[in-house]
Parts: structure tokens; sequence; C-alpha cells
């Protein structure tokens, strides 16, 4: 009796390990623990993925494109970048003349899309940064997009409020919603469809529009209200990023870090990669009295 109930336990812990790292991919151990195992396969992780640059380019490019297009050299945002898939599906096609922002909390995931990515490295800016607490001014960005990631991020509501906050009026914001069994294996960390619809339109989205994607994944379209005006100034850290310490848009570009003139904060450039989830030094008292210090996703 006693083996039996011990065989019993060990299959049920390797059944909720399997669930736990394989087909939940760490949602349940919190951010720290969705980073360690994405930064363990970053290396592996588009073959494993095996993506159709081709149907990235129908399904994702081609269309953006088509709702950027009037904008001159829009600015675009990719939240949980990985390894640079929208990025690249975007920079490939040769009507977007635009730039674009890839933010991840996987600092491996996203060495391989700044290795990736390294012919466009004029164009594209990598930032080490979680998605609850975006580090740039309100209505930023022309895009704001985010695939296969709501379901990793502790606040999924808070993740999609920020990405709103940043978009500017009659900005497009593109996002992913998990469906399926994949859906049903993943409880309170799945939007449904209505509720996802809800959340866009009480923050002043009026076009949502939910269409078929992958087989676990529909693509949620959605346009913030007003008319998308021309853009002023550019997309550089200076002109674009604000200190995730005092919150404060006054980083200063150095070759191998980035300083805040007002909190003293330095965050690290490695690999072509700007490490805001971490500052070196600073003045506490400038952080703490504007805003909260970094935190994870």
């Amino acid at each position: 009796m006693v083996l039996v109930l011990a065989l019993v336990v060990v299959v049920l812990g390797i059944g909720v390990g399997y669930w736990l790292i394989v087909l939940t991919e760490g949602a349940y151990l919190g951010p720290r623990g969705v980073a360690f195992l994405y930064d363990w396969g970053a290396p592996s992780y588009d073959r494993v993925k095996d993506f159709d640059a081709v149907d990235d380019a129908r399904a994702l490019a081609v269309p953006l494109v088509r709702e950027l297009r009037g904008t001159r050299r829009p600015l675009v945002l990719d939240v949980a970048t990985g390894t640079g898939r929208l990025p690249l599906a975007l920079l490939r096609n040769l009507e977007f003349e635009g730039s674009i922002v890839g933010l991840d909390f996987s600092l491996r995931m996203l060495e391989e899309a700044s290795r990736k990515a390294a012919r466009y490295q004029d164009r594209v800016l990598w930032l080490w940064k979680d998605g609850l607490d975006l580090p740039f001014d309100d209505e930023t960005f022309d895009a704001v997009c985010c695939l296969e990631a709501l379901e990793f991020v502790t606040d999924s509501t808070q993740a999609v409020k920020e990405m709103a906050r940043v978009l500017r009026r009659g900005g497009t914001m593109l996002a992913s919603n998990r469906i399926g069994i994949d859906a049903v294996l993943m409880p309170g960390k799945v939007f449904s469809k209505e509720r996802l619809r809800t959340l866009l339109t009480d923050l002043s989205f009026d076009a949502v529009s939910v269409r078929p994607w992958q087989t676990y994944y529909d693509l949620v379209w959605a346009t913030k209200e007003g008319i998308l005006a021309p853009r002023d100034g550019g997309w550089t850290v200076a002109e674009v990023v604000r200190c995730p310490s005092c919150r404060r848009r006054t980083l200063s570009t150095r070759s191998a870090s980035h300083a805040c003139q007002n909190c003293g904060a330095t965050y690290a450039v490695e690999r072509g990669i700007v490490r805001l989830q971490v500052s070196i030094g600073g003045n506490s008292e400038a952080q703490a009295a504007h805003g909260r210090f970094p935190r994870a996703v």
C-alpha cells in the first residue's frame, strides 16, 4: 500500500511539474521563474517554435504597415519582444520606414534578438525591462504590440493598461490572446474574448477586432480613439525612454551606459541592450520621491 501511494505521489509530481514547466511555460512560477526558463531556452527558442517568416509577414507585418500607412516614420513598441519576431517581420517589410523599441524581461532572449537584427541596429532599440511599468511618457508610440506573452504577466490587465497609456490617439494595438485547450490549461491567466473586448473599450479603443491566427491564439487588433497626428521628435533613448527610477525623461547617452541627469541612476548597455531593469547607483531619495523602484513583470 505504501509503495502504491509513493508511486501515485511520484506520478502526480511529474504531472504537475510537466504542467508547470512545459504546458504553461512557467506562467505560475512568477516573473523570475518565467525569465529563467526563457533565458535557458533562448538559444534554441526559434528552432523549437519554428516560426514561419512568410506567415509572419502576411499575418503581422503587412496588416500593421497598412494600419500605419500615412504616418511618417512610425514608432512601434513591441512588449515581450522575445527573440525579435515582430521587429524582424516589420523591418524586412520594404514599406515600413519607421523604428521599433523591443522590450523584454528575458535578457538572453533580447541578446538573440539583438544578434539577429544586427543589420537594422540603427532602427531598433532593445530594452531589458518588465511590462507592468513601461518607461515611456503617455502617448509615445504609433503602435504597441504584444504577442504570445500576456498569459505570462503577473497582472495582464495592468499590462494592457500600460500599453494603452503609451499608445498615441488613433494608434494601433496588436496583441495575441490564448484560446483552445491551452487557455483551459491556464486558469486565471487568459482573457476571455468578452473580457478583453470590455477592457479595451473601457480604455478608449473604438475599434476592436478579434481574428483567428494560430491554433492556440487569436490576434486582437484595436484602434485607440482619436486621429493619429504627425509625430514630433525622434526615437533615441534620450527622446523616448524615461528613467525607471525617478520617471523623468532625463537620460543622457553614453557609449557603455545611460545615466539619469535627475536622480543619477545609471543603466548599463551591453550587446546592444539597455539594461533598464537594474540601475547602478543613483540618488535613492530622488528615486523614491518620483515613483517606485523598478519591479518585475
